[in-house]
């Protein structure tokens, strides 16, 4: 038998056993009782201790005393426990050997154990309206097991906040499209959510975060993505407190890889589009961008998305249909460089002015045959430079705003947030 702390076990002899006389017994220490004729001697310590009996010679386990508890906070049956609780389970005189604490759809709920070993608690935030539960198995310290199991439910939040990630899970992009995390609705404290957002690279480069608005925060290395890197965003909202009874919606996540190096120049004085593929000229187009009353937009570009087939219509940048300038018509082949409405695509009624002249609305103009190659070379997140025209950069438009901000002022509405890396 293990003995209770505190407490000497000494073997048992067939005489009578008296108390010790004239003396008070020591904290912790073993207590004596003659209990009449038929003897029965008990053994208790301040930690625990056992009780013997002695019939007819012979000396029987009856029962052991164990001061050790396991408890498990948020207790059983709780409900409406907020989000940002931890889940705490303690043993008193022992030590923890497992716990298990489950979520939303099953997932386990991250959590670290003290030094001792002696108390669990939870790490990552609660999901709303979510039952949690929590089995916890321990050892007392006189050797018995312990299990506890408990189960509660949080709270219902007046509204949740969830945000979008891009690039989506498991896309090849190119090396200049950026992380972008847009929230259903404005961010409170930007800076507590830039320590729930981490990004982790497989090829270790410099990068940061900047919030446009108070929904959208993006996040970019300070020169172009290196080719092969592997990148996995996450945002842990669970637990995170936005006010006003608006709490953040689980864990979100994204991984996507950084394809070749796609650099395109199109030179607005020269007529003409070049294409770069990991540093060599793969092709030169000639081209037809905006005419001098509807310019195209200059500065460093980025692929948006394609779209095989866009009904262009005039009405929706402010030109009317009916008018001279209006259109209303099918365009093949296209590549979103701008979210305004340019497009690098087909147009077979500007071939004539293609490496000659500036005849469109603001999209840049190739051949069908052309705009079809590049439609299939294209990525999102490949490199669009656009030079040697008077209409500078708008920085509200997500074709241009990532890499048309200097890494200076990038950074003056930025925080380090959280990146790792391994290589």
């Amino acid at each position: 038998m293990r003995a209770a702390r505190g407490v000497e076990l000494r073997p048992l002899v067939s005489c009578v056993v008296a108390p010790r006389k004239q003396s008070r017994p020591r904290r912790g220490a073993t207590r004596w009782f003659l209990l009449g004729s038929g003897l029965a001697i008990v053994a208790a310590a301040v930690t625990g201790g056992f009780v013997v009996r002695r019939d007819s010679g012979h000396v029987t386990h009856v029962a052991e005393v164990d001061s050790a508890e396991l408890n498990v906070l948020p207790a059983g049956g709780t409900t409406d426990v907020p989000l940002d609780t931890s889940v705490v389970v303690h043993v008193t005189d022992g030590h923890l050997d497992a716990v298990v604490a489950t979520g939303l759809n099953g997932q386990p709920l991250a959590g670290v154990a003290d030094p001792d070993g002696l108390t669990w608690r939870s790490t990552s935030g609660l999901t709303p309206q979510t039952s949690v539960a929590v089995t916890a198995d321990a050892t007392s310290a006189a050797g018995h097991h312990l299990h506890q199991a408990a189960t509660f439910t949080t709270a219902a939040p007046s509204a949740v906040l969830t945000p979008k990630i891009t690039p989506s899970d498991g896309l090849t992009v190119g090396v200049g499209q950026p992380i972008a995390v847009r929230f259903d609705q404005p961010v409170t404290d930007q800076q507590a959510m830039l320590q729930r957002l981490d990004v982790h690279l497989s090829i270790p480069v410099t990068g940061g975060w900047h919030w446009f608005t108070n929904e959208e925060v993006h996040f970019r290395p300070q020169a172009y993505w290196p080719t092969g890197e592997q990148v996995t965003v996450t945002a842990n909202l669970a637990g995170y407190d936005n006010g006003g009874g608006v709490w953040g919606d689980g864990t979100h996540s994204s991984h996507f890889t950084v394809g070749d190096s796609r650099i395109s120049t199109v030179d607005l004085g020269a007529h003409t589009m070049t294409v770069q593929q990991n540093g060599e000229v793969v092709k030169t187009m000639p081209i037809s961008a905006g005419r001098d009353k509807y310019p195209t937009m200059t500065g460093t570009h980025i692929a948006l998305y394609r779209q095989s087939d866009v009904l262009m219509d005039s009405s929706t940048v402010g030109i009317p249909r009916d008018s001279p300038d209006g259109y209303y018509e099918h365009v093949f082949f296209d590549v979103a460089i701008t979210d305004g409405g340019e497009f690098v695509h087909a147009a077979p009624w500007s071939t004539g002015s293609q490496g000659v002249s500036n005849v469109s609305h603001g999209c840049v103009n190739l051949s069908n045959a052309d705009a079809e190659w590049f439609f299939n070379f294209s990525h999102m997140g490949d490199v669009i430079n656009v030079v040697n025209g008077p209409r500078g950069p708008e920085l509200g438009d997500h074709g241009v705003m990532d890499w048309n901000t200097s890494w200076d002022k990038w950074l003056v509405r930025a925080d380090a947030g959280s990146t790792s890396g391994q290589r």
